[in-house]
């Protein structure tokens, strides 16, 4: 039998489960018992019948904390803000230990296999941290039963802030294309026809001054006839917007630019003066 057939869902004295021979997982008992004293057994243990014997093939450290629990009472509560509440296992009254247990058939190496998978998948994949954090934040401190304190909490948040800080540390990267050519800067010295320059970024080796809040560093390459007439085009940018800044001055060059491109697809080949204008974004007569 090469695949596990369910049989029943059952109720079972521990007494009659033995553990997996050899699981090679270890777990933790005890926070799994403070789990099933605050919510109770809410998964089965899966257990594999044979002719003789009823062996645990997933929940194994369940079935620990199980017997850890022993019979009841236990005396174990929890308090919450509707008071204190008694063990779900026992619930304070004579309890005889037992588990609820899924019973299937199967193969030795289909046990085996059930055993592998579970552990790992256990085991297997990350978390997200700030899903993580927003999960135990909503419980507001009554963490009892989930297997995290309030320590977690605060580490789980610093290291979320830390990630950020590191993020926003990090120094921008060129582009593919700006990495593989070492190119000049858009900001070229080279003269326009009316005779003003384009300003040089800082000289090489040395730190550029910090940006604005809320801004972002690019850089531009471009072929050396192209990279002429941008410059052209910053310095018209300049003279109708005289009052603008430099980045403002640049983004209504690269627009119009963007149109000039365009009207070189246009039916005629012709872009108007208007066209341009409204392009740059200069204001409506």
């Amino acid at each position: 039998m090469t695949q596990a057939v369910y049989v029943d869902t059952q109720d079972l004295p521990l007494a009659r489960l033995s553990p997996f021979p050899g699981n090679a997982r270890r777990g933790d008992p005890a926070i799994i018992l403070q789990s099933l004293v605050r919510n109770g057994q809410f998964r089965s243990l899966i257990v594999r019948e044979t002719a003789d014997t009823l062996v645990v093939l997933a929940g194994n450290h369940t079935l620990q904390a199980l017997l850890a629990h022993g019979p009841g009472p236990c005396g174990m509560t929890t308090t919450t803000e509707d008071g204190e509440l008694p063990c779900a296992l026992c619930g304070g009254q004579e309890w005889e230990p037992a588990a609820r247990c899924e019973i299937v058939t199967c193969d030795d190496a289909t046990a085996t296999r059930i055993n592998l998978v579970d552990n790992k998948a256990a085991q297997a994949g990350g978390w997200d941290q700030e899903a993580l954090a927003d999960l135990i934040a909503g419980l507001d401190g009554d963490l009892d039963g989930t297997g995290y304190t309030d320590a977690d909490l605060d580490k789980l948040v610093a290291a979320i802030e830390e990630a950020y800080e590191d993020e926003e540390e990090e120094p921008e990267q060129p582009t593919e294309a700006a990495a593989a050519s070492p190119a000049e800067p858009a900001t070229s010295s080279a003269a326009p026809a009316s005779g003003d320059t384009i300003p040089e970024g800082p000289p090489p080796g040395t730190v550029a001054p910090p940006l604005p809040d809320g801004t972002r560093s690019m850089l531009l390459t471009y072929p050396a006839a192209d990279r002429d007439e941008a410059a052209r085009l910053v310095v018209a940018a300049r003279e109708v917007f005289p009052a603008e800044d430099a980045a403002v001055i640049v983004l209504r060059a690269l627009r119009t630019l963007v149109a000039v491109l365009d009207s070189r697809h246009a039916h005629d080949g012709v872009v108007t003066v208007q066209a341009l204008l409204r392009a740059a974004g200069a204001p409506e007569a």
